[in-house]
């Protein structure tokens, strides 16, 4: 399948990270010897599931290695939904797979290979046309106590969301103006429940709402079949979006680096 990996960034939205790594953009913040990106596509190249990534708002300029598979450059199109569309469209020119479509965010550099391909096995086993992925947030604190993410509670539970997913073409072909409203407010669930009914927003304000529910009403909103896939590991949840988040993953990645060196030395 091909992956597309969500890079771009709004023009001149003031940015806390850019201004603390002083990089042109989020995607090439530098992280333990590697740009953030690098450490995202090192893990999806490495998946027996990924044949080419779509990078969506850098180019060949940009002098990344991405490794042996086959890389295609979209241009940034200055916002989330326009470059999620832009690199769907994209691959669908020509890939043979339209029933898979891996879609990641650039700033989840902690995944590692052995979770993208145990997730996209998860996903793939539910045959939906959009699938989402959620975290637990006993998950989440159990792994990362300080990543302070944005909750949701559900009837069964308090989730945040991932940030890797898949699609299928059909549901690029959905309405696209709901798509915008909802991922534009993507880290608001009351807001993307108001957009989709208020019964929704009422039994998500009171934490009634079901998963089974949530994906039902997305169905019938969205006009494709819509699951929901719960997933142990907090690194598809661990985005980068603030100073302090990116402090976590440096630490988490200098001591995966140390962890990496001391077994070479041990087994020379």
């Amino acid at each position: 399948m091909d992956a597309i990996v969500a890079a771009g960034h709004t023009p001149g939205k003031i940015d806390a990270l850019l201004e603390y790594t002083g990089a042109e953009k989020k995607a090439l913040i530098p992280i333990a010897g590697k740009p953030m990106i690098k450490w995202v596509s090192d893990a999806l190249v490495g998946s027996q599931y990924v044949d080419r990534l779509c990078l969506v708002g850098l180019d060949e300029s940009c002098g990344i290695d991405f490794g042996p598979k086959p890389v295609i450059f979209v241009p940034d199109q200055g916002r989330l939904t326009k470059n999620l569309w832009a690199g769907g469209w994209r691959v669908l020119q020509d890939t043979t797979d339209r029933d898979r479509l891996l879609v990641c965010a650039c700033d989840i550099p902690l995944i590692t290979t052995p979770i993208v391909d145990e997730h996209i096995a998860a996903m793939a086993a539910t045959a939906p046309d959009i699938c989402y992925t959620i975290v637990e947030r006993a998950t989440m604190l159990a792994r990362f106590p300080t990543s302070r993410r944005s909750y949701t509670r559900l009837r069964e539970g308090v989730f945040c969301g991932g940030d890797l997913n898949m699609a299928s073409s059909r549901a690029l072909e959905t309405n696209k103006q709901l798509w915008d409203d909802l991922l534009e407010a993507r880290k608001s669930a009351l807001r993307q429940a108001w957009r989709v009914g208020v019964w929704t927003l009422l039994q998500l304000a009171t934490g009634t709402l079901s998963i089974a529910a949530a994906e039902k009403r997305a169905d019938k909103i969205l006009g494709v079949r819509c699951r929901v896939v719960r997933t142990p590991h907090a690194e598809i949840g661990m985005d980068v979006d603030k100073p302090f988040q990116l402090d976590i993953v440096r630490a988490e990645l200098e001591k995966r680096g140390r962890g990496l060196r001391s077994a070479r030395i041990n087994a020379d």
